[in-house]
């Protein structure tokens, strides 16, 4: 019975394969941003929920410390171009997205730099185990993703 399942879930996975492969030569341009939109939404849900992460330990004392690295790493990687994550085009209104991101570009770009910066610094003071820091960093990292979602996000 394993065999047939296995043998029913590799034919299944080779025809999604095969399917996916010859409708991707016809891609529109809409399948093009909803793929976009996909990634986007993936990169900012793993940024959520490494930010999570870390305010149940820095914020409720969760006894994960020992994480608290990689989570700070992943935030660093995730945060280094949120902007290219929204190429032109990629507005369709079934996002959080806004299109004020698109009209005021430059204002974007700043916000998501601070928020870069934020997670660099929240880095550091855990690379340095500068506990004392932690409690600060992280709200100047909160408060800089909520500047961006106040001015760019749908509620």
């Amino acid at each position: 019975m394993k065999n047939a399942a296995r043998l029913v879930t590799a034919s299944a996975v080779a025809a999604a394969l095969t399917l996916g492969l010859s409708a991707g030569s016809t891609v529109h341009a809409f399948d093009e941003h909803e793929a976009t939109i996909d990634y986007r939404q993936g990169v900012m849900r793993a940024i959520g929920g490494n930010v999570g992460a870390i305010a149940a330990v820095v914020v409720d004392g969760a006894d994960f410390g020992d994480n608290l690295k990689m989570h700070t790493s992943q935030l660093v990687a995730l945060s280094q171009d949120i902007p290219g994550l929204f190429p032109e085009g990629s507005d369709f209104p079934d996002t959080d997205a806004k299109e004020e991101i698109w009209d005021d570009w430059e204002r974007f770009e700043e916000l998501s730099n601070d928020t870069r910066e934020a997670a660099e610094a929240l880095h550091a003071a855990v690379e340095a185990g500068n506990e004392d820091e932690y409690a600060i960093r992280f709200r100047n990292l909160g408060q800089s993703c909520q500047a961006c979602h106040d001015d760019f996000r749908r509620d």
